[in-house]
């Protein structure tokens, strides 16, 4: 398969995902979808909150070593995502050729990741990081070591920050269509516009515009603005 025949089929993947992946969500009972809604309420319930589609097209194209799909409240969630949106895709697109994994985490992991699974590149180069992560033993797992096996901007810290598909929410009429969020702390900065600066590339590939919320981390809001202005000039 070419380069230009690779990117085909994960573009393709990525509209066929998307698409069987709002089905799945929109297909739930009521109960479900209190479950996840972020306050409990049905009418609070918006899947384009809880869409995985961006991660999964990272992953595809190597931005991220893997996607951890799992939901605390909804245990059941991943297992459905998987079986009604992902293995499909992964089976029709001959994804295990094409290098890449999908399982189900074990315990110990279950314990913080209620019924999750594991979607990843195994060429990726910190592939053998995800797996002595998300396949371990020991009951004692490293936060700091889980954010770099989801290929994350570190250190943690106290702001979430979200990349938003700019372009779904237009399509949705809705607010925002997270699509990537993290914590982390101050400073770094470089680092994290480098990140987001890969995101949005790749979703320019599609002809997509992705956008950064900053607005619970103030400072580096501030720091983001001021580099845009100087891009301006």
């Amino acid at each position: 398969m070419t380069d230009g025949d690779t990117v085909d089929f994960k573009i393709t993947f990525f509209h066929k995902f998307k698409s069987l992946e709002w089905d799945y969500l929109t297909s739930l009972s009521n109960d479900k979808k209190k479950l996840l809604s972020h306050d409990g309420r049905l009418e609070n319930y918006h899947p384009s909150h809880v869409l995985e589609y961006g991660e999964i097209f990272a992953t595809l194209f190597g931005l991220k070593p893997c996607t951890l799909l799992a939901h605390y409240e909804m245990p059941e969630y991943a297992t459905g995502l998987v079986e009604k949106a992902l293995k499909p895709m992964f089976d029709e697109f001959q994804l295990e050729k094409e290098g890449f994994e999908l399982w189900k985490l074990k315990p110990p992991l279950t314990e913080l990741y209620k019924g999750g699974w594991m979607f990843v590149n195994k060429r990726h180069k910190r592939y053998s990081l995800v797996k002595q992560i998300f396949t371990t033993t020991s009951s004692s797992i490293n936060t700091v070591d889980i954010g770099r096996a989801l290929g994350y901007p570190l250190p943690y810290g106290k702001y979430t920050i979200q990349y938003m598909d700019d372009t779904e929410s237009k399509e949705r009429n809705t607010c925002c269509v997270p699509m990537v969020e993290y914590k982390v702390g101050e400073g770094n900065f470089d680092t994290i516009h480098r990140h987001f600066d890969q995101y949005a590339k790749l979703w320019q590939k599609i002809g997509r515009n992705l956008t950064i919320d900053l607005s619970e981390h103030p400072s580096m809001e501030k720091w983001f603005m001021a580099i845009k202005n100087r891009q301006k000039k």
